[in-house]
């Protein structure tokens, strides 16, 4: 179960897709791949996401691929019954963290307030997924770690790559980017996997 998380926080850069088609998302995937990154966010707004999992496990079955805006158990199990590695939703949620737990695949919950924070953690989700990141800042975690020093969050939402060494500064175990990353150019498979290169250099190197 803890592979995913400890490639989640090795890479600790996860480009979130959302795009409009099969063929899209593969040609981000495969720009984000030609940067180097190996965990990697879909979401269930993506149109056939599930088939598209599927064919990533045929492709690149080394590729961990994380589901993302995960909001009922019904959609986390057909998530995991198309070969996802990782659960992410964006809110408490104790029927997904159910449905991770029985399928013995690792769930990242959301949280946006302190209490939140709290549920997930006794929810058993080590990692607690900040959204939206942009409201509050990259102060909020860190004023948070204070009473919750157990929390590892993974701020997402909003993040730009200007912004990334403060989250990290901030204590973030890893940041959700997508807009930021892939900007709906998702035919410019270069300027991706420039913009991916260099978030994972920032990564590397989290000081301000």
């Amino acid at each position: 179960m803890q592979d995913a998380f400890h490639a989640l926080c090795r890479q600790r850069i996860v480009p979130v897709i959302r795009t409009q088609s099969a063929s899209d998302t593969i040609n981000v995937i495969r720009s984000l791949q030609s940067a180097g990154m190996q965990v990697i966010e879909l979401t269930t707004t993506i149109p056939n996401v599930l088939t598209i999992v599927a064919q990533c496990r045929r492709d690149w079955p080394d590729l961990i691929l994380a589901m993302g805006t995960i909001r009922t158990a019904e959609q986390a199990q057909m998530a995991i019954d198309a070969g996802i590695s990782l659960l992410i939703t964006y809110k408490v949620s104790e029927e997904v963290a159910r449905c991770g737990q029985a399928n013995k695949i690792p769930y990242i919950l959301g949280a946006s307030t302190p209490s939140e924070v709290d549920q997930c953690l006794q929810l058993g989700s080590p990692i607690i997924k900040w959204f939206p990141a942009s409201i509050g800042g990259p102060h909020v975690i860190q004023e948070l770690h204070g009473p919750m020093p157990e929390a590892q969050f993974f701020p997402t939402g909003g993040i730009t790559l200007d912004s990334l060494k403060k989250w990290f500064v901030a204590g973030a175990v890893a940041v959700g980017i997508g807009g930021d990353l892939i900007r709906g150019d998702v035919y410019s498979g270069d300027a991706i996997t420039r913009r991916a290169q260099r978030a994972l250099e920032l990564a590397s190197h989290p000081t301000v």
